[in-house]
């Protein structure tokens, strides 16, 4: 399999200074996405049912996961960024049976085949793929599933539009369709392709859900704040400038009562560790 992407692995680290509005303001995933993975996990023998969440952040998917499989996988999530384990614990805490861990994609601190699912939700765009890849496949036990989730803006009318043409004005390198990467920078992530040209993996598949978010003026800023594109536009631009810009737009879209309605699309990426 070939790939451009570096060894070198930097983009998770943006996430250590996000955390103030992070695990509010995420847009989580559809619980019948989070229903799809259990099920299919849930089919694999009893002694594969550990399931890992690679690049969980916070713990807001890795909480959903867990939920749906009721205790009955031992559920593991792993994060390079210190700031992002500390909220996890702290968010999941006498709640659920869950351990996080300190580690990156790259080298994931397990034992060959020894996982049954590994799991990645908005999350894989930061990894060196080329080596989580490799690492999936070593610790997947036969036919254990890969997962990869990806919320994309749907962005051809509306407020997301507008919101695409400001992220490209005052986002380095940022254009629509891509996302930032392990070198720092943006670019597309084709996991489908990946995955599909590795014949370590078998059975590739793509699922979409479309779902609709509400927010307020002040939700979205907060929601804004929390992702890397506006931390890189913040540094690229005077504060002040990307502010009333966004403002500007937020105020141009909302409604009567200062609501905005957009549409996600869920984009869930699976395959299975070929038996050899």
């Amino acid at each position: 399999m070939s790939t451009q992407i570096s060894a070198k692995t930097v983009g998770w680290e943006h996430y250590q200074t996000l955390g103030e509005h992070y695990d509010k303001e995420r847009p989580g995933y559809p619980i019948s996405v989070v229903h799809e993975i259990a099920g299919r996990a849930l089919s694999l023998p009893h002694s594969s049912r550990r399931v890992v969440d690679v690049g969980c952040g916070t713990g807001i998917f890795t909480r959903m996961l867990a939920d749906a499989l009721d205790g009955s996988f031992e559920v593991r999530g792993l994060e390079p960024s210190s700031m992002m384990i500390r909220q996890a614990t702290e968010a999941t805490k006498s709640l659920r049976p869950i351990l996080f861990v300190q580690s990156t994609a790259e080298k994931l601190p397990f034992s060959d085949r020894t996982i049954g699912v590994i799991t990645a939700a908005g999350a894989a765009q930061l990894f060196n793929r080329m080596l989580f890849y490799a690492e999936a496949h070593r610790v997947l036990v036969d036919n254990g599933l890969l997962a990869i989730l990806q919320n994309k803006r749907c962005h051809q009318t509306g407020f997301f539009q507008s919101f695409e043409l400001f992220l490209e004005k005052f986002v380095p390198g940022y254009r629509t369709g891509t996302y930032a990467d392990a070198r720092g920078g943006h670019s597309v992530a084709n996991f489908e392709a990946e995955l599909a040209s590795d014949d370590r993996f078998s059975n590739v598949m793509v699922q979409r859900w479309d779902w609709t978010r509400t927010f307020t003026i002040e939700s979205f800023e907060a929601f804004a704040l929390s992702t890397i594109q506006l931390k890189m536009a913040r540094t690229a631009h005077a504060k002040d400038i990307i502010m009333k810009e966004l403002r500007s737009i937020l105020s141009e879209h909302c409604d009567a009562v200062g609501s905005i309605n957009v549409i996600y699309s869920t984009e869930l990426t699976t395959a299975v560790r070929t038996v050899q």
